[in-house]
């Protein structure tokens, strides 16, 4: 007797449902892309117990023809697609026919739908993949899909299941992505009788964002769009003062499906490069609307991963459009707010309002698409500084800055208008360090002193290959070096930075920036530059004259991103006179 048997339907059923449905939040994600798909308007989801005991999803779409409800729960039956080459010019989230069926087969599922060309409506009701009820029902159009008993007859699935609080919070980070991706969709979730989130639909993401994440969030986004011949991006990216300590507040959609994405975080990240500290990540809600023959949804059985035929042409357009709305939009980190205060109560009022930020330091720089490029196996760029920011001197028009004096030997006190202004001397000079190493660098341009007496350096077999392979960021930055012996070098020739000649401590010291694994630059040349730039930068302790105190400001404004220093953190804090008011019950 053969040891290949043909599994029944059951038992695939019960397999695939492992593919598709993981968890409640699995569930509640394919019912609401249902929903969508039948142009619903009004999204309702309700669950009990973490989704463990019950989840509800009723809209007010299209609905299912009488004739049609069995189907449903058949596996690859659909109405999103006929053949395979449908998928090519997909434009429905759904289309695998694998869903209702998953769910049908691991819980009990109680459908209420009414076509608007049907009379009445129809009710079914599942149990285990069995039908044991069917029958006519009064409903208005549209569909209610019910799940209840998850995982009931697969207990090893069930006791994988986190507790009731992850559960509910893995549904209402699901439901905020799908709501952040289909703002023209009211979406309304209840959780154990309480309403926590119910959107507008008014197809205004910022009205979105301000329901999920409150004004805080709100007031410190930036709009984002920008098009080319076959990529339109739009959406909301947050300044850096909002960032996050990990990546699940980047939101990403291509043609409004919410994806994950890899590839697209990293260009993001390599956008908000030296403006944010490491292990910070950017907040941002972002759609790319791409040519539906570009991209590949049928990767995954969940649907959130996607491919692209032209995965260099879409990182590239990512970061250039998150690169220059960041150049164009003041940074400045206000107020000394604290941007962790809990969300407001979902659905109610907001109106942006107080006191924007003062136009500091005025910046317009863009990036040309020409100078970006990226290694598609790693998503990371292959010139050592491909985007050199565009910017002159005289561009910035601003507001003369008065110097009230230095605090703690560390900060620089300032008035502009009605501003107060906190800079941090350290890091406003490691900010106009960097970029003017970077500069001298792409001009091959940096100054260099020779020493009539050689620096001789002795390495360990670790530095010598470490050395060997960057030999040429240390000969492009000013040093010549030979060897000097088996393994020591000869260091030259020194670079001069900003009229302050290097040493061979120096060199050590950004030898071993190289070892450094935590941080986050991209290239070793990066990191070389940014070690240069730091320990080369006014030290926080030094006594500066005001004459000093007024070239670096000035020097800081001809920066083409003055508000962060490389590493991301602020260079400067602001505080308007009305908020200074308010905080000491002058105004209340």
């Amino acid at each position: 007797m053969g040891k290949i048997y043909l599994l029944d339907e059951t038992t695939i059923n019960k397999i695939a449902a492992g593919e598709v449905i993981e968890r409640p939040a699995s569930i509640v994600k394919e019912l609401v892309e249902n929903s969508i798909d039948a142009g619903a308007d009004a999204i309702s989801i309700e669950i009990q117990q973490g989704g463990k005991a019950l989840i509800t999803v009723s809209d007010n779409g299209c609905g299912i023809l009488k004739e049609d409800m069995e189907h449903v729960f058949f596996r690859h039956a659909t109405s999103k697609i006929k053949s395979s080459g449908d998928i090519q010019g997909l434009h429905t989230l759904g289309f695998r026919g694998e869903a209702m069926a998953s769910i049908a087969a691991v819980s009990e599922v109680e459908l209420k739908t009414k076509a608007e060309d049907d009379s009445s409506g129809g009710l079914i009701i599942i149990k285990g993949g069995k039908l044991i009820e069917s029958k006519d029902i009064g409903y208005p159009t549209g569909t209610s899909v019910t799940v209840r008993k998850l995982f009931f007859n697969t207990p090893a699935r069930l006791k994988f299941l986190k507790s009731e609080i992850s559960e509910q919070g893995a549904i209402t980070d699901m439901v905020e992505k799908l709501a952040l991706t289909n703002t023209g969709i009211s979406v309304k979730l209840t959780v154990d009788n309480k309403t926590v989130l119910h959107t507008p639909g008014n197809g205004d993401l910022l009205s979105v964002i301000l329901c999920i994440y409150g004004k805080n969030i709100a007031k410190s986004m930036l709009n984002l769009d920008h098009s080319n011949d076959i990529i339109s991006i739009e959406g909301y990216i947050g300044k850096p003062e909002i960032a996050r300590g990990n990546s699940t507040y980047m939101t990403f959609s291509i043609n409004n499906r919410f994806i994950k994405s890899r590839m697209l975080a990293e260009a993001m990240k390599q956008a908000y490069k030296t403006l944010l500290m490491n292990n910070r990540y950017p907040f941002s809600i972002i759609n790319i609307n791409i040519k539906s023959d570009m991209v590949d949804v049928n990767v995954h059985p969940s649907k959130q991963e996607v491919k692209f035929s032209d995965e260099r042409a879409v990182f590239n357009t990512l970061y250039l459009a998150v690169k220059n709305c960041l150049n164009s939009n003041k940074l400045i980190f206000e107020s000394f707010n604290d941007y962790s205060e809990p969300r407001e109560a979902a659905g109610s009022g907001y109106q942006i309002t107080g006191t924007d930020a003062l136009p500091i330091f005025e910046n317009n720089n863009t990036v040309s698409v020409k100078e970006c490029d990226t290694n598609p196996s790693h998503y990371e760029r292959k010139s050592e500084f491909p985007l050199k920011e565009q910017y002159s001197p005289g561009q910035n028009s601003n507001k003369p800055i008065d110097i009230i004096g230095q605090l703690f030997q560390t900060y620089i006190l300032g008035r502009q208008g009605d501003t107060f202004l906190l800079i941090d001397q350290h890091a406003a000079h490691e900010r106009i360090m960097y970029e003017h190493i970077k500069e001298k660098y792409n001009t091959k341009n940096i100054a260099v002193q020779g020493l009539v007496v050689p620096i001789v350096i002795e390495l360990s077999p670790a530095d010598k290959a470490l050395y060997s392979e960057n030999s040429h960021i240390f000969g492009n930055l000013g040093f010549e070096i030979s060897w000097f012996g088996e393994n020591s070098l000869a260091i030259r020739t020194i670079p001069i930075i900003m009229g302050e000649p290097c040493s061979g401590e120096f060199f050590s010291n950004i030898l071993d920036s190289l070892k450094d694994t935590s941080g986050g630059a991209a290239s070793p040349l990066e990191k070389i530059v940014l070690n240069m730039a730091c320990k080369n930068a006014i030290k926080a302790g030094d006594i500066i004259t005001p004459e000093e105190t007024r070239e670096l400001i000035e020097m800081l404004r001809k920066t083409s991103m003055p508000y962060t220093c490389p590493h991301g953190r602020p260079t400067m804090i602001t505080m308007s006179k009305y908020e200074l008011e308010k905080k000491f019950k002058r105004i209340v």
